[in-house]
């Protein structure tokens, strides 16, 4: 159960998704509290969960036991500097979603002592079906982690990870709705130039994925085996499989979690 107060800096999308989850189970007017900068974007939150939106970030901190950093990469430094140095303290949690911000790097800004928690939630967060990685710094106790992993499994799994790891974790999970839906577009396109209408080709992906994914889920069983079962030897799906296996498509998902890793690692400079 959450009883503390919670701040959210930046509510972009993200930082909607958390809220949009809190919002469901604490108590808006007493325990939540956002910023953001774009007048258009404070009066929507505003409107839509009722919960205080201020546009300086000094506030949110003076408020919050713990700040969720929601920010772009671009603008950490300066909110960090020029804000929430000001008003965090040891007994403040921060937990940063920022893309390529180490712990390290926001606790030389606001103090070793501070407790920093560096998460990596994906896209799907904003239906509640996301998994987040949660990686902690130098001072985080373990009641810290147990609270960063409530707030964060209102927006779906959970996994605790070494930092080392996060560019791993960002390459599969945090870019992974994108390698699907490259996937499901690529397969609706195969279904028009087979002849299929646009609307038929459609639900039979969208179907067959979800489908796919919930066999998975529930079955618990390896995809391999899975994948055996559906490949008869000579049907039609062993005919696609070989195309697959001829294009080294499994090499292809490899490099490219390799490149996203690998940029990810670029872009992990502070």
């Amino acid at each position: 159960m959450i009883n503390k107060k919670i701040g959210i800096i930046g509510c972009g999308n993200m930082g909607e998704a958390i809220l949009n989850r809190l919002s469901n189970i604490l108590e808006k007017s007493i325990s939540i509290m956002v910023s953001e900068f774009d007048a258009k974007r404070r009066e929507y939150i505003q409107s839509k969960y009722k919960v205080i939106v201020e546009i300086d970030n000094n506030e949110v901190v003076k408020f919050a036991d713990v700040v969720i950093l929601a920010v772009k990469p671009k603008d950490i430094e300066s909110v960090l500097k020029s804000e929430v140095c000001c008003g965090v303290s040891k007994d403040k949690l921060l937990i940063s979603i920022a893309a390529g911000i180490t712990t390290k790097y926001i606790e030389r800004i606001v103090g070793k002592e501070i407790p920093v928690i560096r998460a990596m939630p994906n896209m799907a967060a904003t239906i509640g079906e996301s998994v987040s990685s949660l990686s902690a710094g130098r001072a985080v106790k373990p009641e810290d982690m147990k609270l960063a992993k409530e707030i964060f499994l209102t927006i779906g799994d959970v996994i605790e990870v070494d930092e080392e790891l996060v560019d791993a974790v960002t390459a599969v999970s945090g870019s992974g709705p994108a390698y699907f839906f490259y996937m499901i577009e690529a397969l609706i396109e195969a279904g028009y130039a087979a002849g299929l209408k646009d609307d038929v080709a459609k639900k039979l992906v969208l179907k067959t994925a979800l489908g796919s994914a919930k066999l998975l889920e529930t079955l618990k069983e390896d995809p391999a085996i899975l994948r055996s079962k559906v490949t008869s030897k000579g049907g039609t799906t062993e005919a696609a499989i070989k195309v697959f296996e001829s294009k080294k498509f499994k090499n292809i998902i490899k490099d490219a979690v390799k490149a996203a890793e690998a940029r990810s690692k670029e872009l992990s400079t502070k």
